[in-house]
C-alpha cells in the first residue's frame, strides 16, 4: 500500500471512529475501568520551520497545536498528575471521563518559556523529566548537533573521499552520504532517519567521534550558537516546581541505560534523583527511561533507588514491588495536523491506539 493510500485508509479509520460514536463508547469504557492516557511531548515551538531548531520532527509540537491538544484533553479527559496514579492517592474528576497525565522529557527551555504558561493559565498540571547534567549548562544533546552540523556546514568535498567513516555502519554511511550529499541537508526531516539510525547502531564514543569528523570538515564550531542555553536552569525549575508542575528523573547523561552497566545505570538513578532532590526540595517519585529502553533487572535498580514510577516501553517487566510501570505515548506535530489544519478525529484514532495505564 503506497503513503497516500494509508494516510487516506488513517482518515477514514479516525473519521469513522468519532462519526460512528465509538470514541464516545470508548472514553466511557476507559473510564469504567480507570484507564489512563499518559502523552509524552519534548519541545514546545513557535512555529513550524524547516530547521525545527535543530530537533527531530518526532520531538516538536508547536504553540498553536498544543494549545489545541490541551482544549481536546480538556474535553473528554480528567487531566492530572501522575502522582494521581500512585496507591491511596485519589483525585476526583467529572463522571464519565478517562484520566490523562501530561509529561515532558529531557528539561528544554521551552518548557519553561512557552509550555509552562499555556499549562498555568488553563490550570493543568504536568510532569517534567530532567535530565540533570544538562540543566543550567549550554550542552546540547548529540543529535541537535548532528542536525546543526547537517543543516548548516558544507560537507560535499569531504564526502568524496570519506575514509573517516569507513568504520562506521553501512547505514550511518548512506545516510550522512544521503543527507550532505548536495553540500548540506535542506531541513531536520532529511536528517531524521540518519538520526534514528545513529542512535539504533553506534555506542555513545562513536557517536562523539562522528559528530568530531563531521564538525571538523564542515569548519564548525561544537558551540552551535554560542551563549545559547537549549535546557532549563535550576531557578526555572523550582519555578515551575512551585507552579504545581512534577519533576522526575530522566537520568543524568540520557545514555539508553540498557546499554550501560548496573553499576552506572544505578548511579544514574540515584544521582539525578538526589540532585534534583537537593535543588528543588522535593521528592523525586517518577523516572522516565532514556528512549524508554528498560529491562526487567533495570525496573528492579529503579525501585531500589526509590522511584515509584517508571515510564517504560514494550517488553519491561519484573518488580511487581511499589514500583508502577507506565507506557506513553508520543506526541508531536504530525499526530493530529492535516497539512496545515488540526484533525480531532486523527487525535481521538492516536490516543485510542495509545497504550492505557490502569490500576494493578
Amino acid at each position: 500500500m503506497s503513503a497516500a493510500a494509508r494516510r487516506f485508509a488513517k482518515h477514514l479509520l479516525a473519521r469513522g471512529l468519532v462519526r460512528t460514536g465509538w470514541w464516545d463508547v470508548a472514553l466511557g469504557r476507559w473510564a469504567r475501568d480507570d484507564a489512563t492516557v499518559i502523552l509524552t511531548y519534548h519541545r514546545v515551538l513557535e512555529k513550524w520551520e524547516p530547521a525545527l531548531d535543530c530537533s527531530q520532527p518526532g520531538m516538536v509540537v508547536t504553540v498553536p497545536t498544543f494549545e489545541h491538544h490541551l482544549e481536546f484533553l480538556r474535553r473528554d479527559f480528567a487531566i492530572v498528575p501522575l502522582g494521581a496514579l500512585l496507591d491511596g492517592e485519589t483525585v476526583r474528576r467529572p463522571a464519565g471521563r478517562p484520566r490523562c497525565v501530561i509529561t515532558f522529557d529531557d528539561g528544554w527551555r521551552d518548557n519553561y518559556e512557552l509550555a509552562f504558561p499555556i499549562l498555568r493559565r488553563l490550570g493543568i498540571p504536568a510532569t517534567v523529566f530532567l535530565t540533570t547534567d544538562f540543566i543550567g549548562s549550554d550542552r546540547a544533546f548529540w543529535h541537535t548537533e548532528l542536525i546543526h552540523v547537517l543543516l548548516f556546514g558544507e560537507l560535499s568535498q569531504f564526502l568524496g573521499g570519506a575514509r573517516a567513516l569507513a568504520a562506521y555502519p553501512r547505514a550511518v554511511r548512506d545516510g550522512v552520504r544521503r543527507c550532505a550529499g548536495l553540500g548540506r541537508a535542506c531541513s531536520a526531516a532529511d536528517v531524521d532517519a540518519l538520526v534514528e539510525t545513529v542512535k539504533a547502531t553506534c555506542e555513545e564514543t562513536r557517536i562523539r567521534d562522528l559528530l568530531d569528523t563531521l564538525t571538523r570538515a564542515a569548519g564548525l564550531s561544537r558551540s552551535l550558537v554560542p551563549g545559547r542555553r537549549y535546557f532549563l536552569d535550576w531557578d526555572q525549575v523550582r519555578e515551575m516546581a512551585a507552579g504545581g508542575f512534577e519533576i522526575g528523573s530522566h537520568g543524568c547523561s540520557h545514555r539508553i541505560m540498557t546499554r550501560l552497566s548496573s553499576q552506572e545505570a544505578y548511579r544514574e538513578l540515584v544521582q539525578s534523583k538526589a540532585e534534583i532532590e537537593t535543588r528543588v526540595g522535593q521528592r523525586v517519585m517518577h523516572f522516565a527511561f532514556p528512549n524508554e529502553d528498560a529491562s526487567p533487572a533495570l525496573v528492579g535498580l529503579a525501585a531500589r533507588a526509590g522511584y515509584r514510577t517508571a515510564c517504560v516501553g514494550a517488553g519491561a517487566a519484573a518488580d511487581r514491588g511499589r514500583l508502577r510501570q507506565l507506557r506513553r505515548v508520543g506526541m508531536h506535530e504530525g499526530v493530529a495536523v492535516d497539512g496545515a489544519a488540526f484533525d480531532d478525529a486523527l487525535l481521538s484514532l492516536c490516543l485510542l491506539r495509545a497504550p492505557k495505564s490502569r490500576p494493578a
